[in-house]
């Protein structure tokens, strides 16, 4: 065999020119991703400033544990990026809320496309899905929710008769197809799953519908879970009773390929009435970086460039969150140093 006069520099070159763009490439930056941030600092500071653009995201967990809201949160932010593209919502379960949606920040009337099946099977979803995506004109899709779809042969069986796999192969092949084409448009996709008791264990795990492909499909898989139940005053009360305002959303970065592994597990607090509460979390995570100063029950807010105190002491967590609400400048200070900590790898 003629030994080749092509150097790898000559094969770096004749591959991309094949493929009408750089796919091969000298080296790589860290962790370098554009990312479509939430609306909590908390989950930002867990992703290192939100969730990678060009990747397939899967949300999972126990019912009403926050997958959907995180999710519109996330449609809500991508649509306010410059240069953001077409939405493709998914609601394969018939349960979107669209006020809940509006309290969220989603815009249903403009760049936003909903999908809700009636009699359509996975395989008639997932390829609308992927032959939308390989327009390039569509910037973020959603399904909500893979445990929701149903294969062709599920649909054409009986009730009394058994089928095997399940939606397992569509979703593999439609997993496998979908990056290819994310990658290039800079798309990004989230899958919302449920969970299941997995029957092959022991030791009364869960699982979840859709194969062990999709999983290793997922750049990042999230598991969410309801956390303690609040007042209006940020106080822990029981589900059942009357004066709960919100729940804390419990979360764990069960896998993320996209930045370090260090900030796996967060929490984030969910209004009924106004959504997100950025500024309880804002003031929560500031206090836990000693940007807000606890001692006892009385909060100094500090300049971490100076070092010094600005604004006032203050008594009470509510009263921090009610200041920062009425004083922007002070506010300002301590975005833009949680910003820097957000950020820090």
């Amino acid at each position: 065999m003629a030994k080749s006069t092509l150097t790898l520099d000559d094969l770096i070159k004749d591959m991309n020119k094949k493929a009408g763009e750089t796919i091969v490439t000298r080296g790589l930056a860290e962790y370098d991703y554009a990312r479509i941030p939430f609306t909590s600092p908390c989950m930002n500071y867990c992703t290192y400033g939100g969730l990678p653009m060009g990747k397939v995201i899967e949300f999972y967990g126990e019912e009403h544990g926050g997958k959907t809201t995180t999710a519109l949160d996330i449609v809500a932010n991508y649509q306010k990026l410059e240069g953001s593209k077409q939405v493709l919502y998914v609601d394969a379960e018939n349960t979107l809320d669209v006020v809940w949606a509006h309290k969220l920040g989603v815009d249903t009337e403009n760049n936003f496309i909903l999908f809700q099946p009636m009699a359509q099977t996975a395989e008639d979803i997932l390829d609308f899905v992927l032959d939308a995506v390989s327009t390039g004109e569509i910037g973020l899709w959603v399904i909500d929710s893979i445990g929701a779809l149903f294969s062709t042969q599920e649909f054409e069986k009986g009730l009394d008769e058994k089928t095997y796999a399940g939606i397992s192969g569509p979703l593999t092949r439609f997993s496998k197809k979908v990056v290819q084409f994310m990658h290039k448009s800079e798309c990004t996709g989230i899958g919302i799953n449920q969970i299941r008791d997995d029957l092959n264990s022991s030791w009364n795990s869960v699982t979840t519908p859709g194969g062990k492909a999709w999983k290793h499909m997922c750049a990042v898989r999230v598991d969410f879970s309801r956390g303690r139940f609040y007042d209006v005053d940020g106080k822990e009360v029981s589900r059942n009773s009357i004066d709960c305002v919100g729940n804390i959303v419990n979360v764990s970065m069960v896998k993320n390929k996209t930045c370090p592994p260090k900030r796996h597990i967060t929490s984030y607090s969910l209004n009924y009435d106004t959504g997100i509460d950025y500024i309880k979390d804002l003031t929560e995570l500031a206090i836990d970086m000693n940007i807000i100063m606890k001692k006892g029950a009385w909060f100094d807010l500090v300049n971490p460039s100076t070092g010094e105190v600005i604004g006032e002491k203050i008594q009470g967590q509510k009263n921090v969150e009610a200041y920062l609400r009425e004083n922007e400048d002070v506010l300002e200070v301590i975005e833009e140093a949680m910003e820097e900590i957000i950020l820090d790898k």
